[in-house]
């Protein structure tokens, strides 16, 4: 079965470009092609699906690396850009792979073969704990009864709902560790568990009896995923 996927470039050249190269691979199936990311985003957002987003990078009102953010792992992506300097931020959001305008067909089908290789590879066991170091011991903590992590002065604080667990770690290795479809930073010093929260009002998310705030950087992408969750 063919792989569907969109193209995303407010460039219309580079648009005509990819879906030609896409028409000459078999197993891809073009779905559509959009100039504008927010409104591929919309369309997602309208329960329309797709495996693969072959996704250009500076585009204007939102970015291929925003995008990503905000896709949380609802598709591959494949990032084609004339510039090269984006190609650690785009694999830190686990891009399928990094094509350099213009993009060559035998690069092309080496992009798209990743792809298909993940695909077809047996599936891996979903990590459900982490260990954490904390005083002498090494800790085993179930992600599953994580509430949220809170980014301390010289400590981050993982809560339970029986305990609260500190460490020297700092935050940005917790949105590493932890898998982005379950867990979201919505403050400079604290990352929830999606499935804990219990409601939102405003810049607050409540966790059971716990109000916690969202700060001003980070509204928009936590609304985001959670209407897209």
């Amino acid at each position: 079965m063919a792989i569907p996927c969109i193209v995303i470039d407010d460039e219309p050249l580079a648009v005509q470009v990819i879906t030609e190269l896409i028409k000459k691979v078999p197993e891809l199936q073009l779905q559509r092609s959009f100039y504008n990311p927010a409104e591929a985003l919309a369309w997602l957002k309208e329960d329309h699906q797709t495996s693969l987003i072959f996704l250009d990078i500076q585009m204007p009102e939102l970015t291929g690396i925003e995008f990503m953010q905000l896709l949380r792992g609802r598709a591959d992506v494949i990032l084609v850009s004339a510039y090269d300097e984006y190609a650690l931020d785009g694999f830190e959001y686990e891009a399928v792979d990094y094509l350099l305008k213009p993009v060559s067909f035998e690069r092309f089908v080496k992009a798209v073969q990743k792809v298909i290789n993940k695909k077809t590879a047996p599936p891996a066991t979903e990590q459900t704990s982490i260990f954490i170091r904390t005083d002498k011991r090494i800790v085993r903590i179930d992600m599953k009864d994580i509430l949220f992590i809170e980014a301390l002065r010289n400590y981050v604080a993982i809560q339970t709902d029986t305990q609260k667990i500190l460490t020297l770690q700092n935050l940005r290795s917790f949105e590493d560790l932890l898998p982005a479809t379950h867990f979201i930073r919505v403050h400079k010093s604290f990352i929830v568990a999606i499935d804990k929260i219990s409601s939102v009002d405003k810049q607050r998310v409540f966790i059971g009896q716990h109000t916690l705030p969202v700060g001003d950087a980070y509204v928009k992408q936590f609304l985001d995923a959670i209407r897209m969750s």
